[in-house]
């Protein structure tokens, strides 16, 4: 038999059987209870004689049935029923209230403050096991309908999200493809940016950790963004083979702006989706220069978000080892040299040091995207 310790009783809990907790001061009468309890295997019994700590051990033992007393210790027990229906954790457990009289006003004052049941001191064995095991399955009962009720909603809101997320990477998807769509090696150049900009990212967080796989992944969807703003641009200046004019550079000097303001109408109806708001830093800023002088101007330094550095640094990188129909493709050791002098001027000195440390890694994967232009050098 357990020893009695701080006004506790403990019988140690037996699977899923009922857990009892008896709220009374009197140790005979708990010792009754237990000596009833005692041939029923699967219960476990603990008893409190100390009204003030009521609540607080209903809370930490959730019992799935509570035996309390009309009077603990100077406590009126209708108030202990009202406090435990007002405790986060414990609100719904069955309550029986026990008195030694069978008296209306208090039966009636009892359900009104939120107790199940009402017995009278003292019960008989078989009514009392009765009672206990019928409130405790209906108790255990109504937490596996809510639980099952709030996986039904978790799995509801996972859904939509799904959906939502599906809906999110058509979107960016489509406005790839629109962007592509104007210049026949968008497609290619797109897929190789997603690619360095993965490379830098992870090289980045290795002195970054807040740049998770999460932060990573978006900057590969949103980078293929960067130049949407040139849907804006007409054909004439866009697909020109020859060297630009001034006043043509000037024309396509305002992709990003025309990008920016795009992707803004689309985040001012989707609540602020970060993954949008990463697509549209870049489309605004990759052109911008750490030294200010870039376009369309207006920031520098730290003032430029990361992940418009990061593409900003891909971007060029992409450019200088591709092939175009006015220049040959530039040797991956010449492109990091060139990128290299731009370091503190054009370029974050992190992407760049980031480059630098992942050379090889961020070799092999232009290697591998261009795998299909035999005029690449190796």
């Amino acid at each position: 038999m357990a020893a009695q310790t701080n006004g506790i009783v403990p019988i140690a809990p037996l699977g899923d059987g009922p857990v009892v907790l008896l709220i009374d001061a009197g140790a005979a009468f708990g010792a009754t209870l237990r000596h009833m309890l005692s041939t029923e295997r699967d219960v476990s019994f603990h008893h409190c004689s100390e009204g003030e700590q009521a609540v607080d051990l209903a809370t930490r033992l959730r019992p799935t049935v509570i035996l309390q007393d009309l009077v603990v210790s100077g406590v009126d027990g209708l108030e202990l029923v009202a406090a435990y229906r007002a405790s986060e954790g414990i609100k719904q457990v069955p309550i029986v209230l026990l008195s030694s009289t069978d008296n209306p006003g208090t039966k009636a004052a009892a359900f009104e403050r939120g107790a199940d049941d009402y017995m009278v001191k003292p019960p008989h064995k078989a009514e009392l096991v009765a009672r206990i095991r019928y409130h405790s399955r209906s108790y255990r009962l109504m937490l596996r309908e809510h639980a099952m009720v709030e996986a039904e909603k978790r799995r509801l809101i996972a859904e939509r999200q799904a959906e939502a997320l599906r809906a999110r990477n058509t979107l960016i998807f489509a406005l790839a493809k629109l962007a592509e769509s104007r210049d026949m090696e968008t497609g290619e150049h797109l897929e190789r940016i997603a690619a360095y900009c993965r490379v830098l990212g992870e090289q980045l967080r290795v002195a970054r950790p807040e740049l998770d796989d999460v932060w990573i992944r978006n900057l590969q969807l949103a980078s293929s963004l960067h130049d949407i703003g040139k849907v804006g641009i007409p054909d004439a200046v866009l697909l020109k083979p020859e060297r630009l004019t001034p006043e043509e550079r000037v024309v396509i000097e305002r992709h990003p702006v025309i990008g920016a303001r795009a992707l803004d109408a689309i985040l001012e109806r989707s609540g602020g989706d970060r993954l949008l708001q990463m697509a549209r830093n870049i489309a605004a800023c990759h052109h911008d220069r750490w030294d200010g002088k870039g376009y369309p101007g207006g920031v520098a330094g730290e003032e430029i978000p990361l992940e418009a550095r990061i593409v900003s640094v891909a971007d060029v990188y992409d450019a200088l080892t591709s092939r175009r129909v006015y220049k040959p493709a530039m040797p991956h050791a010449q492109a990091l040299e060139i990128i290299s002098q731009g370091r503190g001027t054009q370029f974050d000195p992190q992407v760049v040091d980031a480059l630098i440390q992942s050379a090889i890694v961020f070799q092999e994967s232009g290697l591998l995207l261009h795998s299909d232009d035999p005029t690449q050098p190796m």
